[in-house]
């Protein structure tokens, strides 16, 4: 959780529900691309 709130932020940016779980699909997206490629 610390990884994720550090590069994505510590809250959701957008309003409704389907948008913020879009968000995090996104960040979570990303932090399992920078884990693949072994920058964390």
């Amino acid at each position: 959780m610390y990884r994720y709130k550090t590069i994505i932020g510590n809250k959701f940016y957008l309003r409704n529900i389907e948008s913020q779980a879009t968000e995090a699909y996104i960040g979570v997206s990303i932090l399992n691309r920078m884990t693949a490629t072994g920058l964390y």
